[in-house]
This record gives structure tokens, sequence and C-alpha cells, in this order.
């Protein structure tokens, strides 16, 4: 009886992972040469000698990403980046005793609440009601940090903390329809194949690394691919979703390179990225879905296939090289002036100067380099190399030939004075095209000078479909116009609505000095009485921004202007808004007669995290034609006063504020007067008189200087 104890626990425990070695050896490719030992033993019968030669050469085979191989360069990063080596540590130490907050740079949904399980780990848990908590935990990038602290202390604790984990997940997540919306969603399973394969890097000499222990790996990562590549769906091809998957696909041909399919899987995975770059990035580098963030998510994709490619000799189309490189380039024209990328839709405030070293070095490029780091950073120089770190510090560095520029397919616009750090930054949001992580922001402005922000975007904060993710996404969180108290666009949960706001007329002009742009937002021409809503904007460089705003309609309306701060530091006085600081404020104008409030508020820098702020609203009610023309400066950098001046016909008939308005600007010795046509059709000849100049055209600009006048036709 006892005899027949043991063979059952034999058969139940042994058993399965027999099955599993012979599994993982029958899906090798034999005619591979780096697999003539594995072949012998395995040809005579013994496989345990057979996988004992396969881990010797995972062991051998160069890395896919990590470069940094010699203790001389361990020793190099722990002196240069003492800061974050500790907090690489510390993540992992945490992580050991099942302690879990998600708080890297380029997380997607970043954590502030920490969560420790106090039993075994629960791969499906949702401890704060957020689901992207329980996808954030099953992406695994924290074994990353497991395995860099193994390879900064040498102590085998992490090495089998990471053993451990791995084996409890693959034993806890069976490949399973149930588990498709939790750890098995195909984002998270293609995420999961690049940091599973790094963290590998890290550890793959350990004595935990048993040959038992690479083959449940290496099956783990073969399902991976397999599930993987069983679907290309229309939904991949247009959302970052597909590029996720597909490099997870890639990195895996890359590194179980002697098993039977993995070079149909870099064939699948390069033509399906290939179909994701040509119909995702649009001609001006950007990606479709109007989101900073999920743009570099997808580029960061993108720049690991071109980086796979280099390294292992794989031949890449063309295309998905170039618009890499263009992901990259838009990149530098949205980025602030301290180096991080704007908030546009669900987007955090990210720091760009990492995304944009590797690409430097990957599209060896000048103009990249310009605005990424000087040197390489930790991450970077774990990735690349002391060589390549040093390649990088001899390139040269070349700043962009623009300055401001219209990203012409997406609708945004970016104009800037220079390329310091001090810049002064503003952008215009003038077309809606992107999906779910696109927010109701049409006509949306913003203003970054003197090292701070001073109108921002309201940010996501929450992807829960609950008050906080309308209220976040609503244009009121956005510093956009409004009519009667209504949203633009109208919420139904959080990644549609039932109905989508959408610009026309869309026009933009850069000139030496001076941007413009202008559009008519049409979300209110669904009302019974339609509303039609426009916004102009005109940015004179340095510092001063005129924004004229009209609204034509019938009957009575409630119009709005909506500015949203980054703090309450801001107050109203004498008829307009002024920030509260020591210095360097920002003076807000109202010329026309209009009603202003300040309410408490709050916006979203970065995913789970919301801070207290101001909004402001102009409004006025009024019947039939009304506009709001607002004057934007710095005070304390510019000393001007402003007046309306009339405009007349050639026949000089005063003409009313509905065909016509007119401001002159008076800074230090110069006068700068601004007609703009409200009603193109009010005269039959298109010549005006303001000034006592005669000028044609729908938006002028007159600068005189010293008595000379200069006329610009910004549109004729």
């Amino acid at each position: 009886m006892k005899q027949f104890t043991l063979i059952s626990l034999f058969l139940m425990f042994c058993a399965p992972v027999i099955a599993q070695n012979n599994d993982v050896l029958k899906k090798l490719n034999f005619n591979a040469p780096e697999l003539k030992s594995v072949k012998y033993f395995y040809n005579i019968g013994d496989n345990e000698k057979a996988l004992r030669a396969l881990l010797n050469l995972y062991r051998a085979k160069e890395n896919l990403y990590l470069r940094i191989l010699k203790d001389d360069d361990v020793l190099d990063i722990k002196s240069k980046f003492p800061e974050d080596v500790q907090r690489s540590i510390k993540t992992a130490d945490e992580v050991l005793k099942k302690y879990f907050i998600f708080r890297d740079e380029w997380d997607m949904e970043k954590t502030n609440i920490p969560y420790q399980f106090k039993g075994e780990i629960d791969w499906t848990a949702i401890p704060n009601g957020d689901i992207e908590w329980c996808f954030m935990l099953n992406r695994h990038k924290y074994w990353i940090d497991i395995g860099q602290a193994y390879m900064f202390t040498g102590n085998e604790k992490y090495a089998k903390g990471f053993v451990n984990q791995v084996n409890h997940w693959i034993d806890n997540n069976p490949f399973d329809d149930n588990l498709k919306k939790y750890s098995w969603r195909r984002i998270e399973a293609g995420i999961r194949c690049e940091n599973w394969i790094k963290a590998f890097e890290y550890v793959k000499n350990s004595k935990h690394i048993t040959p038992q222990f690479l083959t449940k790996f290496l099956n783990a990562l073969y399902q991976h691919a397999i599930y993987i590549n069983e679907a290309f769906s229309n939904f991949s091809k247009t959302s970052n979703w597909g590029v996720i998957e597909f490099q997870g696909l890639l990195n895996v041909s890359q590194f179980l390179t002697e098993f039977k399919e993995a070079d149909q899987w870099a064939v699948n995975a390069i033509q399906n990225l290939n179909t994701c770059i040509n119909i995702q990035i649009l001609e001006d580098g950007t990606q479709w879905e109007q989101s900073p963030l999920y743009h570099n998510e997808v580029l960061h994709c993108f720049m690991n296939v071109n980086l796979l490619a280099q390294r292992n000799h794989i031949d890449l189309p063309e295309s998905l090289v170039e618009k890499t490189k263009q992901m990259a380039l838009a990149n530098i024209q949205w980025q602030k002036p301290n180096y991080n990328e704007p908030l546009l839709g669900d987007s955090d405030d990210n720091d760009l100067r990492g995304m944009l070293t590797l690409a430097a070095m990957l599209f060896d490029s000048p103009v990249l380099k310009s605005r990424a780091y000087n040197t390489l950073d930790y991450e970077l120089l774990i990735l690349m190399g002391k060589e390549q770190a040093e390649a990088y510090e001899h390139m040269d560095s070349q700043l962009p030939d623009f300055l401001s520029i219209y990203q012409h397919v997406s609708g945004d616009f970016y104009m800037r004075d220079s390329w310091a750090e001090n810049a002064v930054y503003s952008s215009i949001h003038l077309k809606k095209i992107g999906g779910g992580h696109g927010h109701d922001n049409l006509l949306h402005i913003t203003l970054y000078a003197n090292g701070k922000d001073y109108l921002v975007d309201g940010g996501r904060y929450t992807y829960i479909d609950n008050e906080w993710r309308e209220f976040f996404k609503n244009n009121k969180s956005h510093n956009t116009l409004g009519v009667d108290d209504l949203t633009n666009s109208v919420y139904q949960d959080s990644w549609s609505n039932s109905f989508d706001a959408r610009s026309q007329g869309v026009y933009t002009k850069i000139d030496n000095g001076l941007d413009y742009a202008e559009a008519e937002n049409t979300a209110y021409k669904r009302l019974e009485d339609p509303v039609s809503m426009k916004r102009r904007l005109l940015y004179i460089k340095p510092n001063i921004w005129l924004m004229f705003d009209s609204f034509l309609a019938n009957k009575k309306h409630r119009y709005s202007q909506y500015f949203n701060f980054p703090n309450d530091s801001l107050k109203i006085e004498n008829k307009g808004i002024t920030t509260s600081y020591k210095v360097d404020n920002l003076r807000i104008q109202p010329v026309n007669k209009a009603e202003i409030t300040l309410t408490n508020s709050w916006w979203s820098p970065e995913y789970n995290l919301k801070k207290e702020n101001k909004r402001a609203e102009i409004f006025k009610e009024v019947e039939g034609f009304s506009s709001f023309i607002t004057l934007m400066y710095f005070p304390d950098k510019t000393d001007l006063k402003y007046e309306k001046t009339p405009v007349y016909n050639r026949n000089n008939k005063l003409l009313s504020d509905t065909d016509v308005e007119a401001l002159n600007i008076y800074v230090d010795d110069v006068i700068y007067t601004i007609l703009v046509v409200n009603n193109p059709q009010f005269i039959g000849a298109p010549f005006i008189v303001v000034n006592n100049l005669i000028v044609a055209g729908e938006v002028v600009l007159i600068e005189n200087r010293n008595g000379k006048n200069k006329i610009k036709i910004i549109k004729g």
C-alpha cells in the first residue's frame, strides 16, 4: 500500500513536469546548429541533460536587451545613479513582500495607494475598485526591478523571488476564457512578453534558474505567442492594443529563436506591426487617438522593434522605420519647455527626454538629441551599454529648424518663442479625430511660460465609468467655450459619447513673429436654436495672446469661456483675472463687457491623482450675435494698453460689432491693430477702414512702428 502511495504521489507531481519538459523539447527546431548538444541528449532519451544543455544555451545567448554585463559597468552605474539603484532595490523588496504601488514614469495607470497581499497574490484582485490596477499587476514591469536588484546586490533572494512569483503566476493563470478580461487580456499578454524577457536576462545565471523553471518559463512564453498570433482584428489594426500585442510577439520570436514557429512569428509580427503603423500614424507623425501618452506607448513598442531589428539584423519595411522616426519628431513638436508631453486627451505629465534619447540613438538624429538627455539615463545605460553611451555623448546636437508648428492632420497647433527652458509655449486643439482616449476639448488652449503652467488641461484621473471620468473629459475641464452650461460633446461612458463635437473651417498661419489659428466648433448646432461658435487665436511673440470668440444664434443664450489653472493662485481684479504669484503673473483681460466667476475645481497631472485648483468662467447672456475679445499677457514683462477702435466701410459708415471688430494694443513704441471680420457677407466690397487705413481681409494685423505701418493679411 505504501509503494502504491509513493507511485501515486510521483504521478501526481512529477508526471506533469516530465510531460511539460518533453513538450518543450518537441517544440524545438533541431536543425538549428546551436541546439546540437540538446538534440544529442534528446535523441538518446536523456531529457534531463537535454534540458540542462538548453539552459546553458539560454545563459550563453546574447541578450535581447541587457547590455551591462561586466562587474565594472555595474559599479559604474551604482556610482552614477545611486538614487535610481536604490529605487529599484526598494521596489524589488516591496514586491517580494507582495506590496505593490505602480509609480514608474511610463506606467500607463499609476497608483498612489499601496496595496499588500496578506496571503498569496490574487492575480485577479481589484483592491480599489479600478480594474486598471489588476491590469497593472499583470504587466509585471516590477519584475525588471527584481532583476536589477539582483544585478546590483548579487543577493539570491531576488532571483528566488522572481522564480517563485513567475511560478505562482503561471500556476494560477492557466490560459482560460474566463481570464481574458483580467490577467489574459491581450494587451497585458503583449506587455508581459517584453517585461518577462527583460527580467529573465538579469537573473538567468542564478542557481535558482533551473532546467525545470526554464521549461515552465519557455512554455508560458510559447503560450503567449500562440495566443497573440491567433488573431489580428480590425480593432487591433486601429488601436494601440495591436501594436502592443504584436511587439510582444516579436519579442518572443527573438527570444525563442530555437522554436519551430519562431521565424513565422517574426514574419507575422512585423507584417502586422507595419499594417498598424501605416493605419494609426498620421501624416504629421501623431498616433490617431490624440493622446501623447498612448502615442508614446506605441512609440516605445516601435522603437523596441527597431532596436531588435538593428541588433538581430532583421529587415524592416521602410515605412515602419520612417514612421517610427516621425513619431519621435512629433514628440519634439508638442514637447513643453520643461521637456514634458502635453496632457492632451488621456495623458500624464511625463518627461519625454528618455524616449527621445533612445530615438536619437536609433536614428542617429542630432535634432532628436537636442530635446533629449545629453547623456544616457539609468534605464538607457543598462539597455544600451557603455560603448554606445560614449558614442551618444559624442553625437552632435542640432535644434529643430522651426519654432511653431501645426500638426495638420491631428489638428494641434503648438506655438513657442524659442527652444530654451524658459521659453513661452502655448497650444490650441483644432480637430477631434481621436477615439476613447480623446476628450471633449475642441478649441482648448494651454499656456506654459516662465518655467510653469498657467492654463492647464484637466488631465484624465481615472478610467472608471463614474462622475470623475465624466468630469475630467468634460469641456469645462479644458480651456474651451460653452453654451447654456451644456457640454460640447455628450458623455455616454468612459470610452464613448452619444454625441461628438466636431470642428470645421480650420485655418492656421505661421508668420514671422506671430501665429494664428481659427476654427468653428459645430457642437451647438444641435440645439433647437442652433448656435454657431468660433474661436480665433492670435499669438504675437513673445508675450501677447488675443482671442476673438464669437457666437451667433437667434434667441438668448449663455455664452462661456472656461480657464483652468494648476492651483488657486489667482484673483479677479479690475474686471479681469490675474494670477497671484510673486513674479511673472498672467493677466486675462476681457475687452468686451462680461461677468467673471471663480470656482473650486480639480486637475489631474497623472492617473489616480487629482489636485485642487481654480476654474474661471467668463460669461454673458445675450440674444443674437455676441463676442468675447480676450487679451492675455504678462504685465511684468509687457507694459501695454489697449482700446477698441471703430471700423468703417469705404463709404465711412460705422460698422457694428456683429460685422467687424478691431482692437489697438499699445506696447512701448509699437501700436498693433487687430481687425477681425465677424460677418464676411456684410458688404459687397472687401475694403474696410480702420485707423484711417484702407485694408482688405477677414483677419488683419497692422503694425505701426515709429509712424510707419506694416499690414499683414493673416486671412484674406
